[in-house]
């Protein structure tokens, strides 16, 4: 045990010391040389997961369809640890574990082998080259230099090969390959109900192909179907020998896959279209410019673009593209009701109907151009009509139906055997978190109900988005779980009841966390806890609090819970607006305080720099916001507000469209220069610690004038306080 607690704590130490950076050195020093700003991205940040998922170093053009990478074997979790390579894919990353490697490409020489664990080879990171654009890689004990590049949907793979008359390139899967001539295969993919669809042309015709399946090997074969199948080609090539490959995915049919291939790779030019991604990409994030910080911090801010998905991801996440929000909109709004349950409700989604929230966010924010009556129609039916247990889809359970006769989910009784079929057997009832939810996509549907004028649907929904006061409980000051018969669980735990993740009553987190899990009414989380200092001290409880048992029993128990200080979890999604809370209760330099303690403790810039899951580009987006000085939050949008943090660059220029700018400076600011002394909006003096989505809209300039000791005049009045559901209890 002392062995094991002894290497735990090493772990931990190196991890801190991986991710030390010349963030929170005072002054000038570290300033970075000038670079494009491509080249400070590293897709091998966060290749080593803290405890559950890493990153994907991804060569993809922004929201491009192909995603290419090295596979591991064994199939690794943390990526970069991996000392072997056994394919790259063709259109999609692995994950986790061997059985789920989508299809996949591969070079050897020597006797042919098929199976993953014989084909195999060694390889070195100091020999490897990994951007957003482009990857190479040696294959040691073969002595091929593998590279790859990208379309939007076909894969370009340049093979260089030693002196032998046994090269090889084999293409794997998990459904059919077939041999159309010297120099094309065709091949298909189970993806669940779908197909897709892949057309490969080699540079060099083939000496020799075959099939197999499994291990068995079937010379001159053309055609092969079922599972670890796959098509192989030989070749007798010289020293420096160049293959290539170019591959068309589709997920329609091979003729579109053929297409593509035509469309966008129309020659052998490796260069130029590596050239191209690099300039797609070089344009993608070019939506935002930045003048001043550290190298260390533009490596993360461009890093985690490229992990968001590039600058047009970005603007969508922010709501100012219109054509995809509209989009998804319009389909949703299309929707038959029948067709709500399985397709849109909680099903791969956690505990959220997430297109409630959605067409909410994007209707305050601005945007009109699809039928809200239809959509509005389709949300109400959607949270009346299906379950909102974690994890499943279908109709209402009784579980539902209590909820909406009673305004909270009931816990499990202790002791007591789950008698709801339907109930999740790992997932549990997560009753807290799922009442939580629902009071807040209440919220959203009163919103659209107001709009179109639907008094009553408005009363009825606004009632039950005040449902999270039904399971506060005043006594111990935590969100916290009932039976059906309203009785508090006890004993109760707010850090360690509910199981592994919690699960009895949160999901994947503690009471400590989701106790602040109100995003629609921080003003009336601020009044049922008694008023603004209550609210303060526990916001800073939170951030110190232990664990009450070893750290690593805790994290055995909540391994969710990653980026840790005190119980605050940063490496969970449902965590990150909390430390912009002081906000709300007049303390907005604690949250410019904190911000700058997150960015400097969980974001590095090694393979270590992710504190948690990305999780589709969410720790990178918390980055990028507070790095700009600004945060809305993606998981729980609420009002169309940007909430002000603390910058650390000097200025940055978020290019709008149309040219307009939305632009931050932040004059003096420094690693100590952290705290918001005085601010203008458009030259006018500014004091709250928010500001309007419309301002992004149209364009602004938003100046903060920093210094090294916080100004707690600025912003703290009860005037400045964003927009909240409850109006402040005069106390």
């Amino acid at each position: 045990m002392k062995n094991f607690i002894f290497c735990f704590s090493t772990v931990l130490l190196l991890s801190l010391v991986v991710m030390t950076d010349s963030d929170a050195q005072p002054g000038d020093g570290g300033k970075s040389k000038l670079k494009d700003p491509i080249d400070y991205i590293n897709p091998n940040i966060g290749t080593i997961g803290h405890l559950l998922v890493s990153t994907d170093p991804v060569v993809q053009l922004p929201q491009g369809l192909v995603k290419l990478s090295a596979n591991p074997w064994p199939e690794i979790v943390d990526r970069y640890l991996a000392d072997r390579i056994f394919s790259f894919s063709l259109r999609d990353v692995p994950r986790y574990n061997i059985e789920t490697v989508p299809s996949w490409i591969m070079a050897t020489t020597g006797k042919l082998e098929v199976t993953p664990a014989k084909i195999a080879s060694g390889y070195d990171h100091d020999f490897e080259t990994v951007t957003p654009f482009y990857s190479s890689v040696l294959l040691e004990d073969y002595d091929i230099n593998v590279e790859y590049t990208v379309t939007e949907e076909a894969a370009y793979y340049r093979f260089t090969f030693p002196e032998a008359s046994d090269s090889h390139i084999l293409l794997g899967s998990n459904a059919k390959f077939t041999v159309v001539n010297e120099n094309t295969i065709e091949g298909e993919e189970a993806i669940g109900k779908s197909t897709a669809y892949f057309y490969a042309k080699f540079s060099k015709p083939f000496a020799t192909y075959g099939t197999w399946i499994g291990d068995k090997v079937t010379q001159k074969s053309n055609t092969q179907a079922g599972n670890n199948i796959g098509v192989f080609t030989g070749f007798t090539t010289s020293k420096g020998e160049q293959v290539e490959v170019k591959i068309g995915v589709s997920y329609a049919n091979m003729e579109q896959a053929k297409k593509n291939l035509e469309n966008e790779i129309p020659a052998w030019n490796f260069e130029e279209i590596k050239n191209s991604a690099k300039n797609k990409w070089k344009k993608s994030i070019s939506v935002v410019e930045i003048e001043g910080g550290t190298e260390s911090q533009l490596t993360k801010f461009y890093t985690g673009l490229y992990f968001a998905g590039g600058g047009e991801s970005l603007l969508n996440r922010m709501r100012l593209i219109e054509r995809e929000s509209i989009e998804r909109a319009q389909k949703y709004a299309s929707l038959q009701k029948k067709e709500l349950y399985p397709s849109v409700s909680s099903a791969g989604g956690m505990f959220q109907h997430g297109n409630i929230v959605f067409i909410t966010d994007i209707y305050l924010r601005g945007y009109r151009n699809f039928d809200i009556n239809k959509a509005y129609e389709n949300m109400k039916a959607e949270f009346l009509g299906s379950t909102k247990l974690p994890w499943r889809s279908g109709p209402a359970t009784e579980l539902d139906s209590f909820y909406l006769q009673n305004g909270f989910f009931p816990a499990l009784p202790p002791g007591k055997e789950e008698w709801v079929p339907e109930v999740h057997s790992f997932e549990k009832r997560q009753c807290v978190t799922v009442t939580l939810q629902a009071a807040y996509e209440s919220w959203c549907i009163a919103q659209i109900a107001k709009a179109l004028g639907k008094d009553e649907d408005y009363e009825y929904f606004i009632k039950h988005a005040h449902d999270y006061q039904n399971l506060f409980n005043p006594q111990t000051g935590f969100m916290s779980p009932k039976t059906a018969d309203g009785k508090w669980i006890v004993p109760f735990n707010p850090k360690l009841s509910g199981g592994q993740g919690g699960r009895d009553y949160f999901a994947e987190m503690n009471s400590w966390i989701y106790t602040w899990y109100v995003s629609h009414d921080i003003q009336g989380l601020i009044n049922v806890m008694g008023g603004r200092n209550n609210f303060v001290n526990k916001l800073d409880a939170l951030f110190i609090e232990q664990y009450e048992i070893p750290k690593y029993h805790f994290l055995s128990q909540f391994p969710d819970m990653t980026g840790l200080i005190g119980n605050y979890a940063h490496g969970n999604e449902f965590s990150r607006l909390i430390p912009y809370l002081y906000n709300y209760a007049g303390a907005p330099w604690k949250t410019q305080k904190r911000v700058r303690d997150i960015m400097n403790i969980w974001y590095g810039t090694g393979p270590l720099g992710t504190c948690g899951d990305e999780d589709g580009g969410l720790i990178s987006i918390w980055y990028i916001f507070s790095a700009m000085g600004i945060y809305s939050d993606m998981m729980i949008p609420n009002y169309p507000v940007w909430l002000i943090g603390s910058p650390i660059f000097e200025k940055v220029t978020i290019n709008l469209g149309n040219k307009k700018t939305f632009i931050i400076e932040a004059k003096n600011v420094s690693a100590q220069n952290k705290y918001i002394q005085s601010a203008t909006l458009n030259g006018e003096p500014f004091n709250q610690p928010w500001l309007e989505h419309s301002y992004l809209f149209k364009g602004a300039t938003l100046v903060l004038n920093m210094g090294p000791r916080p100004n707690k005049q600025w912003g703290s009045s009860p005037e400045a306080v964003p927009p909240s559901m409850s109006i402040a209890n005069q106390k």
